[in-house]
This record gives C-alpha cells, structure tokens and sequence, in this order.
C-alpha cells in the first residue's frame, strides 16, 4: 500500500527476490535495448567469460596451496572495498568497472593460477552488488565479464611465454616488462571490450583510473611475494588515496549541480549540518524525503541519456515547484534526490511525499519524434522514503540512513511508493 510504515526491527516484502532465475532474465532490460547486434555482443562477452573460467578450471585445476594467496588478497580486497563503501556507492552507477578492486585482481593475475584470478573477479562482483551498489543487472553482470576476461588475458600472459611465475621471477629489468607487458594487456582487453558500452548508457571507469589501480596491483603482487608486510601499508595507502581523490573531485562540484541546479550531496550535508546545528535544543520535528526514479536506467538504455537528462531536470523543477523555501533540495547522485522539511511532522512529511509522487508521475518530457507510431513524450515514476525525528538527540546520518532503508522497502514493495520509516522505541 501506498504510505505503508517499515518497523526498525524489519518489514517490507521481499519476495521477488527469490523469483524464479527464468523470470528475473526475462525481466532484464537488457532485452530493450534499441540494437540486436549490441544485446549480441553483450551476451557473447558474458558466454565467452564463463567458458573461458570453466575451461581454465578444467584445464589446469588449481593446486590447494594457491588457496592460501587467493584468500589472502580475498581478505584485502574485501577489507579494502568495506573502507572505501561510502566513497564508491558516490560514483554514478553507470560507470563500468572494478573500481577499487581492480588492484586486487591485477595482484590476482600476476600471483595466482588463471582459474583462482577469475574467481577473484566473481567475488569481487558478488560483493560489489550485494554491499556496494545494486544496479542494472547487465551491465554490472557485462563489466564483470569484461574484468574477467581481461584477468585471464592477463594471467596467461606469462604462461603462454614460457616464463616463471611472478613468485618466482627476478626482480630484473627482463621482468619488469613482462609484468608491464602484463599490465598493458590487462588494461587493452578490459577498454576494448567496454569500448561498445556507451551504446547502452554506461561509461568506462577511465584508463587513467585503471591505469592506476594496475600500478597499485603490481606494488600489491610484489609486496606480497617479497614482503608481506609491505601489502598492508599499500593497501591503507590505497584506500587513503582512493577516498582522498574521489572526495576531491566529488568537492569539485561543490554548489550546484549541473544537469539539475539542485544543490550536490556534498553542498546539501553541509546545508542539512548547519540547519540540525540551528534547531538543536528547540525540540521541532525534522523530516527527511529520499526519493529514487523508478527504472531510470532501463529509460536511458531505451531512450538515451538525452531523454533521461531531460527527466531528470524536469523531476528538478517538480521538486523546487512543490517544497517550501526554508526546505533543502538537493541530488544525492544519479537519480536520487533528497529534500530536508525543517519542522515538518511525520504526517506532514507523507502528505508532502506523497503530492510529490504523484505530480512526479504525471510529469512528462518531449522525445521529439516524427514518427505517428513511436511516443510522443517519456515519464517516469518515483520511490520515496521518509524519515522523521526530532532534533534533540538525533544525528543526520541517522535520519539519513532511516530514509534510505524506508526508500528501500519501497522499491521491494513495487516503487511507485511511499514508505515511512519507523521505530518501535524512540531513537536515542
């Protein structure tokens, strides 16, 4: 129902989850893109790699002492990506790409058998969607593939040229380019086959990005073979630098953001800071609204991204025209947007969201087709979740958090909802 209430303690149904896997593939948008020829590619790359790791398994079976590497940089790569969780959930989730792991699994390639690199990429996938971010499930399932490929391109280089494993190699100029020599193919691979990605709405990481994570994963692979306690001052090094360079940039657009004129996350948390600052002590309501577009980018993979920067500003102006001037608006990153209600009760805060809802699902933008069969316009429809507490003893991160599980529960329940968080005791 619309404006049902989620419980601390749980709520929500979740039972597409477990829908069988026939109806989850039938249900991908994948099958909407525009071209057969790209759905083809897509599926051949994702074919290709689950061939190739079941092959390299059969192949050549990994010795039980490898296992011992594997959950080495398993371990790291985990502990790694958990220190970096709010840095890489910042990026847009159209970007393809290992991220931070890309490190790890190039360490994978140079010190592990073909097989146990690949799997390293399976876990890294895994991990990436259930505690990073859950997306398109194609692409995220196609960068896998990509990355996957582009580690066994990787690892084999050295077998195919007769050489000895990187454990086992000098540490001379000969190996040096062959571990570079490596590194280059690990970074062909993965760009040509990710070139084809902008057709779906999705974006490469950037080779200068992954061009910098291979050099991370070879002082990674070199520490580990040689000094061990090295790796962990890399890694702490890696993260550091990670969360210092995407912070920077995500400073970088500081004020307003571009495609919408809403304030950025980061000009809106400073903006909510300084209005709990205000308000503590006086004991008024805050209310919080975090709003999700309903298969966003499913529209831009049908439609283009032109179309769905055009929703996206015209979800902007719903938002201005329907909230108050002291209330603070702001996008959270790709389509999510959060509006702050100083003062606001929880019944008021429904009330807000829900004519939010509804003017968000009649709004429409122009395709600007000739054609009397297709369209005319493209809209959308939004999830929304509220939260509701008072100042007094109440942080925003938690009042943040709140909004986000309600806003999950309503996207479980269907989207195109609104769902209010609440707590069987008061919040401390």
């Amino acid at each position: 129902m619309v404006g049902d209430s989620l419980m601390a303690t749980g709520g929500g149904g979740r039972t597409g989850r477990f829908a069988v896997p026939r109806r989850v593939l039938g249900a991908w948008s994948l099958w909407e893109l525009p071209r057969r020829g790209l759905i083809g590619y897509l599926l051949l790359v994702e074919v290709a790699a689950l061939a190739a790791m079941i092959y390299i398994f059969a192949l050549r079976p990994p010795a039980s002492a490898s296992l011992i590497p594997f959950s080495a940089l398993l371990g790291g790569m985990i502990l790694s990506a958990e220190l970096s969780r709010p840095v890489e959930r910042s990026r847009a989730d159209t970007r393809l790409g290992a991220g931070l792991d890309a490190a790890w699994i190039f360490a994978g390639a140079l010190l592990l058998p073909p097989g146990l690199a690949a799997a390293l990429v399976v876990a890294s996938a895994a991990y990436r969607w259930l505690r990073i971010r859950r997306g398109i499930p194609h692409r995220q399932v196609f960068a896998a593939a990509a990355t996957m490929l582009s580690a066994l391109g990787a690892s084999l280089v050295p077998v195919l040229l007769g050489a000895a494993p990187f454990t086992e190699a000098a540490r001379d100029f000969p190996s040096f380019v062959l571990a570079l020599g490596t590194g280059l193919v690990f970074l062909s691979v993965d760009a040509a086959l990710a070139a084809p990605a902008a057709e779906f709405g999705a974006e490469p990481s950037g080779f200068a990005f992954d061009a910098a994570m291979v050099a991370f994963g070879l002082l990674l692979a070199w520490s580990f073979a040689d000094w061990p306690f090295v790796t962990l001052v890399l890694a702490s090094a890696l993260v550091v630098l990670h969360r210092a360079g995407t912070m920077r940039a995500l400073r970088g657009h500081a004020g307003t953001d571009a495609g919408t004129g809403l304030l950025t996350a980061s000009s809106w948390m400073d903006g909510a800071r300084t209005q709990f600052d205000l308000l503590r002590g006086r004991g008024p309501d805050l209310s919080l609204l975090m709003l999700d577009l309903d298969h966003f980018a499913r529209l831009n993979d049908r439609l283009g991204r032109r179309v769905g920067d055009d929703l996206l500003r015209a979800v902007a102006d719903t938002l201005r025209a329907e909230i108050r001037a002291a209330d603070l608006v702001g996008r959270f990153g790709g389509e999510e947007f959060v509006v702050l209600l100083p003062g606001t009760s929880r019944f008021d805060a429904l009330a807000i969201a829900e004519r939010i809802r509804l003017r968000i699902a009649s709004t429409s933008v122009s395709l600007g087709v000739t054609s009397p069969d297709d369209p005319l316009f493209a809209g959308t429809t939004v999830s929304i979740g509220v939260s509701s507490h008072s100042a007094d003893g109440e942080t925003l991160d938690r009042l943040v958090g709140a909004a986000d599980q309600a806003l999950r529960a309503a996207k479980a329940a269907g989207r195109n909802r609104t769902v209010v968080f609440e707590t069987e005791e008061p919040l401390d």
